[in-house]
């Protein structure tokens, strides 16, 4: 009997059959997506929504078949088939959409899936009711199964293991649903041509299923189902998309907070260790006699304590500049071996590095960069080395000239360390591990602020470790300059004077009756104000030749109380002794008619030299 086929309805089965297979993908990976029954209802919704997608694209490929005689079904085995398709692509994807799918389970259920198609084909044929029964050629009849089977199983590999790498994972749920399509209607078209129709077949007209009113079934029910079932498959996925940013910002949160409790519970640890030695020392200090070695003892604790603290401080607000780019840099022609002997200098008078043993090797090599904060980058290597070295450790610095580079390399024979404390050293609060030096704590700062200054001067620092217990190196690479012409030397400045007027505009007792205890054993007058109107009162009445005024005053803050003295006609010299030490502060003190702004805890031989030599509108310094 001859056959032939609508070639517009042909594409429809295929369009459908692609359909089905992007639904069932989508579901399966839902599935992996869900736990309980939550995933158990998306399998079932999966399965049944790929049963109907194939048994949809036989009965439409069946009406784009043309015969001489009218075809009809019989509901119950078409039923039957339906049933067939729906149950194997419940299991096929319930093998796909496990966690870890391996080859061998892809295959099983590409299997699996080629006898479910094949099988509901041939079933739904044995539903056509005509007369004789339709004959089949085996081979058609094999190749129809092996289509099936090798195009499902490459449909599930491209859809379920897909590397996210492959420029093709975003679209691997539509490759594989054009595999499978192509699968379930060239299996179809293959079993059709193995089918043969006696030429004097006829067909049973009283059927209960005619052809008619399958055309109208499978249309409206496969429609229905597939649409519904992508649609409530994007609907889920949006709603799995919005609880895994929702999750995924609590995540942050929380880790936001561990963080900070972390970085607060270390901060009160390493205050509390400074603040303990200076409560310790003022005990020593109450019933030792002055002079006396055990009263110079505790002095001494309290001077290492103090400029401890204060180092801590500006290390936190160095760093917070740092990390948001606003340190600000005084670039200038810098001699790096001079900055190093400065800052070993400094370091063996704070006794940071006692007991160690310092060895320098050097030349001279001129960068252009900002010289304090060159030193202060060999000031925390040189401090992390020995705090990573026991008692009469050795520490070396060598400095060299390379390839148009200054290499400052600061080598320990300490503590060393492992791989992933080299890779994470320069890290934000980060500090590595070492039972065997107890109490060398740290607020794990100094190094990201010595790569980040470093970095400001368009240089390099890496970290180097043979292990632990081998020691550890860091080099600092900086880009080298021709060193500066001689100056000649500058003007004879005018000697200071011994005594000054000083007004001293404070709200913090403590540091207002120290301050002025100082200033006094100096030879200075001083006269007290502890809050910005009585403060500008004092300076305006008393004409002093300094005023030394915090800016976070009550009543009128510091800037206030400078623009007002310097509007009334007031030339004493004004310094800024505050605690905002942001470059922006700086320029605001400048700006409000200050001379000079210093940070507080000032080192108080820099604060005595600026009274003793101050000249009242000399400029500011900042």
């Amino acid at each position: 009997m001859p056959q032939h086929y609508h070639h517009g309805l042909v594409l429809v089965s295929l369009l459908v059959a692609m359909l089905a297979s992007y639904t069932a993908l989508t579901l399966a990976m839902r599935i992996r997506l869900a736990q309980g029954i939550s995933a158990r209802a998306w399998l079932l919704g999966g399965g049944f929504a790929m049963g109907i997608g194939i048994w949809a694209m036989h009965f439409v490929g069946m009406l784009a078949l043309t015969l001489p005689v009218q075809i009809a079904y019989d509901v119950w085995i078409t039923l039957l088939s339906l049933a067939i398709a729906v149950i194997v692509s419940t299991f096929a994807l319930h093998v796909a959409s496990r966690q870890q799918v391996t080859r061998w389970t892809l295959i099983g259920a590409g299997i699996a899936m080629g006898f479910g198609i094949c099988s509901m084909h041939y079933v739904g044929m044995a539903a056509i009711e005509i007369r004789p029964v339709i004959r089949y050629n085996a081979y058609w009849v094999a190749a129809s199964l092996a289509i099936a089977v090798a195009a499902s199983f490459a449909a599930l590999w491209v859809a379920f293991t897909l590397r996210e790498e492959s420029r093709w994972w975003r679209y691997r749920r539509v490759l594989g649903a054009i595999v499978m399509g192509f699968a379930i209607t060239g299996m179809h078209y293959a079993g059709m041509l193995a089918a043969k129709f006696p030429a004097e077949a006829v067909s049973n007209a009283d059927a209960v299923v005619n052809r008619a009113w399958l055309a109208g079934a499978v249309t409206m029910i496969s429609a229905f189902v597939l649409l519904g079932a992508l649609l409530l498959s994007l609907l889920e996925a949006q709603s799995a998309a919005r609880t895994a940013k929702m999750q995924a910002i609590v995540a942050e949160a929380n880790t936001e907070s561990r963080a900070k409790d972390e970085l607060l519970a270390m901060l009160g640890h390493e205050l509390r260790n400074p603040l303990g030695s200076i409560t310790n020392a003022i005990f020593l200090l109450d019933r030792a006699q002055p002079g006396s070695a055990e009263w110079k003892f505790a002095r001494d604790v309290i001077t290492r304590q103090a400029s401890h603290l204060g180092r801590m401080a500006d290390d936190l607000l160095d760093v917070g500049r740092a990390t948001v780019g606003k340190m600000s840099l005084n670039m200038r022609p810098v001699n790096l071996e001079r900055a190093v002997h400065n800052a070993l200098g400094a370091l063996a008078a704070a006794g940071s590095t006692q007991a160690r043993q310092i060895d320098y090797q050097g030349t001279v090599c001129w960068i252009e960069g900002d010289r304090t904060r060159i030193e202060q980058v060999v000031t925390n290597l040189v401090s992390n080395a020995a705090k990573h070295t026991t008692q009469e450790g050795h520490i070396r610095l060598k400095l060299a000239a390379e390839g148009g580079q200054a290499h400052l390399v600061v080598s320990d024979d300490g503590a060393g360390m492992d791989e992933e404390t080299s890779l994470r050293a320069f890290d934000l609060f980060f500090q590595g591990q070492d039972n065997r030096l107890p109490g060398k704590g740290g607020l794990g700062i100094g190094l990201t602020l010595v790569r980040r200054i470093v970095e400001l001067h368009g240089g390099t620092v890496s970290a180097e470790s043979g292990g632990a217990g081998k020691g550890s190196a860091f080099t600092v690479r900086l880009p080298l300059i021709s060193a500066p012409a001689q100056r000649g030397s500058s003007a004879t400045q005018s000697a200071p004077r011994s005594s000054r007027t000083i007004v001293v505009v404070e709200d913090a007792n403590d540091a207002r009756a120290t301050l002025q205890r100082v200033l006094e054993n100096e030879g200075h007058s001083v006269h007290l104000a502890n809050d910005g109107v009585s403060g500008l009162a004092a300076i305006i009445e008393r004409t002093p030749e300094v005023a030394i005024v915090d800016i976070g005053l009550p009543g009128m803050d510091g800037y206030e109380l400078a623009r007002r003295a310097r509007s009334a006609g007031v030339q004493a010299y004004l310094i800024a002794l505050t605690g905002y030490g942001l470059p922006a502060d700086k320029l605001r003190a400048h700006a409000a008619g200050f001379d000079t702004h210093l940070t507080k805890p000032a080192a108080m031989d820099q604060l005595l030299k600026l009274v003793s030599e101050a000249s009242p509108s000399e400029g500011a310094e900042v």
